[in-house]
């Protein structure tokens, strides 16, 4: 059985070799749905020159959860955006270019700016995260990810027409699980104070807020971040806890569809507020040099 296999990979890697195979690009798919948004759009990056492009699926079968694996990854791109469309590699096609065709992604520390992947041709695999500037990525993010209604479940619809008869609903975006503590790509976590500053700062700008917390730890949420916070349940905010890791795509689209988004670290709440048409919201950040790239994004962000 292994010779055979063996004996497939030999003559599959000949095949694409020597172009009897056309060469393909092949992304790797991995993380929540804002990773997988990304990586779509890289894909969408290297269709636009004319070359076909799969995407492999196979974290979600051989990991599919987060880095400390607590906290379930599924892949959700489709069930959130189903009118994209998409290829999945096959096995074999993994396997071989994985062995020969393998690229590292440039972005693993969150601090290189090396765009020269772009210029590769195919056969390659794109496998890590990769970093791309606002004008190539952000004109292909706004025209094809557009949120569906039909994607509601009904305990999210109805949380959704309650945001929305909101007329300054303000998401808040809390990340934990494995990123509550400082990892190179990611820096530090967003602090009790960051929450604080961003809670007065709306404020004092936008009339009668009410804030909706949305975190991977929202039993944390209640307990110890918004009795820091000075505000009380019900009156001034509420946690919306219907969602688990494995709907995190809910989130999003609960998180767009409020009028002002505080973000946290990682790219939810960012994401959110990109899904979101309104000219005039308010999106906070927290102020430090990995946060600085979103100043492109964002028209007048707040870094506090």
């Amino acid at each position: 059985m292994r010779t055979i296999k063996r004996w497939k990979r030999s003559l599959y890697k000949k095949l694409v070799k020597y172009k009897v195979i056309a060469p393909k690009v092949i992304v790797l798919m991995d993380g929540g749905i804002c990773s997988q948004m990304f990586q779509y759009l890289i894909g969408r990056i290297f269709e636009e020159k004319g070359y076909k492009v799969v995407f492999d699926l196979t974290f979600y079968k051989e990991w599919g959860s987060d880095m400390n694996n607590h906290f379930v990854r599924n892949f959700d791109l489709l069930k959130a955006f189903p009118n994209l469309k998409m290829e999945i590699a096959s096995d074999l096609m993994i396997t071989v270019y994985k062995q020969k065709y393998f690229n590292l992604g440039n972005n693993t520390y969150g601090k290189v700016d090396d765009f020269s992947f772009l210029q590769r041709k195919p056969p390659i695999y794109l496998g890590g995260y990769y970093h791309l500037p606002s004008r190539i990525w952000l004109p292909t993010f706004k025209s094809i990810f557009k949120i569906l209604a039909s994607g509601f479940d009904d305990s999210n619809q109805r949380m959704c027409s309650e945001i929305g008869q909101r007329h300054a609903s303000v998401a808040v975006h809390v990340r934990r699980g494995d990123l509550k503590n400082e990892i190179p790509a990611y820096g530090k976590p967003a602090s009790v104070e960051y929450f604080r500053l961003a809670i007065s700062y709306l404020f004092e700008n936008v009339e009668s807020p009410f804030f909706y917390f949305f975190s991977d730890e929202p039993e944390w949420v209640c307990t110890d971040l918004i009795p820091c916070l000075n505000l009380a349940l019900s009156e001034d905010c509420k946690v919306v806890d219907i969602n688990g890791s494995d709907k995190g795509y809910m989130d999003l689209f609960l998180i767009s569809h409020c009028t002002h988004q505080i973000t946290s670290k990682g790219t939810l709440g960012k994401y959110g507020a990109l899904l979101n048409d309104n000219i005039r919201k308010i999106v906070v950040l927290c102020d430090d040099e990995i946060e600085y790239p979103w100043k492109d994004i964002f028209c007048n962000p707040i870094f506090l």
